[in-house]
């Protein structure tokens, strides 16, 4: 297996405005989502919504002090999760809490409420529980979090990923997804609502790009809620296909868009609407209309 194709990790953690293609540790996170390149988030965006939408929507604040945030670092990094993560006080009231944000903040910790941090401490004990995902994680060829860039060859256009993990010795890219419910067909649900497929095949060719062997794709889902059910699911190779011309199909798009400087929203002309059989309560629905 190849090890990282890339520069050195980038100290500073800012992106270059010509990044180079490769994979590169240590850009931070705001960093990767703000610098160059078109992501896979970006691509559905324009797939499910319009270029407008991805062009013009107002970036939201990232709120570091998050639950879901500090899950996530305590599953994939969990040796570094109590020293990065402050147990704050019972709640989010008085100056108890703008003391702990202070101390917090100097300190460059997370700050979680009681609750939230002994839940975080379950969920990550959880994973790590299952021999299998432990073996997986915790490993010398983890790779968490590392930022990938590469041209796509049909468009030209650059493009990035940020996989929450990789091992390098078996090709193995996990992906960590919160959910409200773990079951294989609410999740399955999940895949075609918010993309995992299209995700799945983006980062896996992103990773390929640039030297790199993708021999399996683990999604890590773990609910929101007691009593944290865990479960992991791999895709089979008929959506990933699916996901896969989503992602061409926007690429194409978003070139267009580039090449023209042009980010239309829907469609400018009136467009009668259509609607499923199940519309219709009180009267039939007209023949030919798709369940």
């Amino acid at each position: 297996m190849n090890e990282i194709a890339t520069t050195a990790k980038i100290e500073s953690g800012a992106v270059p405005a010509k990044i180079k293609p490769g994979i590169y540790p240590g850009i931070d996170n705001d960093a990767y989502h703000q610098g160059p390149g078109v992501s896979k988030s970006g691509l559905w965006t324009i797939y499910t919504k319009s270029p407008a939408h991805y062009r013009f929507a107002e970036r939201e604040e990232k709120n570091h002090f998050d639950f879901g945030t500090a899950c996530h670092f305590a599953i994939l990094q969990p040796e570094l999760f109590e020293p990065s993560v402050m147990r704050g006080p019972k709640d989010r009231r008085g100056n108890l809490w703008k003391d702990a944000q202070a101390e917090a903040a100097n300190s460059g910790r997370t700050l979680l409420i009681e609750s939230e941090y002994d839940a975080v401490l379950t969920i990550r004990d959880a994973v790590h529980a299952d021999a299998w995902l432990n073996a997986l994680i915790v490993s010398p060829h983890s790779q968490v979090e590392h930022s990938s860039y590469w041209i796509d060859p049909e468009t030209g256009v650059l493009c990035r990923s940020r996989p929450d993990l990789y091992r390098s010795d078996l090709g193995i890219i996990v992906d960590v997804k919160s959910t409200v419910s773990a079951h294989p067909n609410d999740f399955a649900r999940s895949v075609i609502n918010y993309g995992y497929h299209a995700q799945e095949a983006f980062y896996t060719d992103g990773h390929r790009a640039n030297g790199q062997q993708v021999e399996g794709f683990v999604f890590l889902a773990w609910e929101k809620k007691t009593p944290f059910v865990t479960a992991r699911y791999e895709l089979p190779p008929s959506i990933v296909d699916e996901g896969r011309a989503i992602m061409r199909k926007s690429l194409t798009y978003y070139a267009e868009c580039q090449k023209a400087n042009a980010w239309p929203g829907y469609a400018s002309e009136i467009t009668e609407l259509a609607f499923k059989r199940w519309s219709y309560q009180e009267i039939d629905a007209p023949e030919g209309d798709e369940e």
